[in-house]
């Protein structure tokens, strides 16, 4: 349920090393891969952002300038004084300084808060450009948010702007004209053929959807939806010759799969794989 309606919040809980890359996971560096997928998780935390009274210290951890240690501190201080009404009470966090806040403030979220700018991803560095344009279009920073005439006609002024703030405002109204938005793109629901429920229900010639779940050098096994799986064979994956799965395949990648033989005294399932599925 939980990972349905924010698969970030909680699958950041599990170790990255934890979900396996197959049969060569073992052959690489430990202290390169837990750098580099430390490095994917932050570069995605950062693109999605997080909200600052909800977020669990798995999730702001990964947060630009925090880090473990003040991520517990920002759990110990929403505990002691409640939530955060706005992102400058940030720097009354226990080991949470100027220089930390400049690098995380503009990924972290407050909604409903006492400034209104502080739901976007405008960094509180521009927010006394925000007040020049509501200023100059003679209106409040509230009205901007989500007003495409306002933005519209924004983009047509100066509004007495020096060269480096003006340099920072086409980014700034593109976060005015989608103050909530969420970069992500909805997630496409899979469903293994509810159809089969055993190996005894399978037949030559069948199609099916699947997901690759381990790879290996002469193939890759799928996970057809029952007890068992299926494998695809490595001269059953493509009309060329290959030599690594992985030129077809990735670990986790949905695919249509095409049931050749079953034996299911040994449990074994040989499939092909679709073409272009």
């Amino acid at each position: 349920g939980r990972r349905l309606a924010d698969p970030m919040a909680e699958l950041v809980k599990i170790d990255p090393k934890a979900i396996g890359v197959g049969q060569y996971q073992h052959d690489i560096d430990p202290g390169l891969l837990q750098q580099k997928l430390d490095e994917s998780v932050m570069l995605a935390v950062n693109k999605v952002g997080v909200n600052l009274n909800t977020a669990s210290p798995y999730l702001l951890k990964y947060i630009s300038g925090l880090g473990e240690n003040t991520a517990l501190h920002i759990e110990e201080h929403r505990k002691e004084n409640g939530k955060f009404s706005e992102r400058n009470e940030l720097l009354k966090v226990k080991g949470l300084g100027p220089k930390a806040f400049e690098q995380a403030a503009g990924f972290l979220r407050i909604e409903n808060g006492k400034q209104v700018l502080d739901a976007t991803t405008i960094h509180p560095e521009s927010y006394g450009i925000v007040g020049k344009v509501a200023k100059s279009l003679n209106c409040q920073i509230a009205d901007l948010l989500g007003n495409d005439e306002l933005l519209s006609e924004a983009e047509e002024n100066d509004h007495s702007l020096d060269n480096d703030e003006i340099k920072k405002l086409p980014d700034i109204l593109e976060a005015l004209k989608h103050p909530g938005r969420d970069p992500r793109k909805p997630a496409k629901v899979f469903e293994f053929n509810k159809n089969i429920r055993s190996i005894n229900d399978l037949q030559p010639d069948m199609l099916l959807p699947g997901i690759v779940t381990n790879i290996v050098k002469f193939g890759a096994f799928v996970d057809i939806g029952i007890k068992e799986n299926g494998l695809i064979h490595l001269s059953n994956m493509a009309d060329r010759y290959i030599t690594d799965p992985q030129e077809i395949v990735s670990i986790h990648q949905q695919v249509i799969v095409k049931v050749l033989e079953v034996d299911a005294p040994r449990k074994r399932i040989g499939l092909s794989l679709e073409k272009g599925k």
